[in-house]
């Protein structure tokens, strides 16, 4: 759940990273998404992290395939997903473009 500053919940597009533990994919991806983030402007903005290794039951709930994996959900219900360590700093750009407007 992304939250305001005031601690309310905000009209963000929910994102939700999922990874496999500590694993060095899994690092990249929480640094470059937390890098870009910070680029943006938007470093307050925190995505819900989910470890598949403890909750292995969310790859169907989600329909992830494959980790790490990035999930935007707009207030619609229209889900989008970046897959891989979030490494290619244009795709990722693209990919967070209009976050929290």
């Amino acid at each position: 759940m992304n939250m305001s500053k005031a601690g309310q919940e905000s009209p963000l597009p929910v994102l939700t990273l999922f990874v496999t533990g500590d694993a060095p994919r899994s690092r990249r991806a929480r640094n470059n998404l937390h890098s870009a983030l910070e680029r943006m402007g938007k470093a307050s903005i925190r995505p819900l992290e989910i470890d598949l290794l403890r909750h292995p039951e969310k790859t169907e709930s989600y329909s992830v395939f494959a980790t790490p994996a990035l999930i935007r959900m707009d207030e619609d219900g229209h889900k989008s997903v970046i897959y891989g360590d979030l490494s290619n700093d244009e795709k990722l750009l693209d990919f967070l473009e209009g976050i929290g407007e």
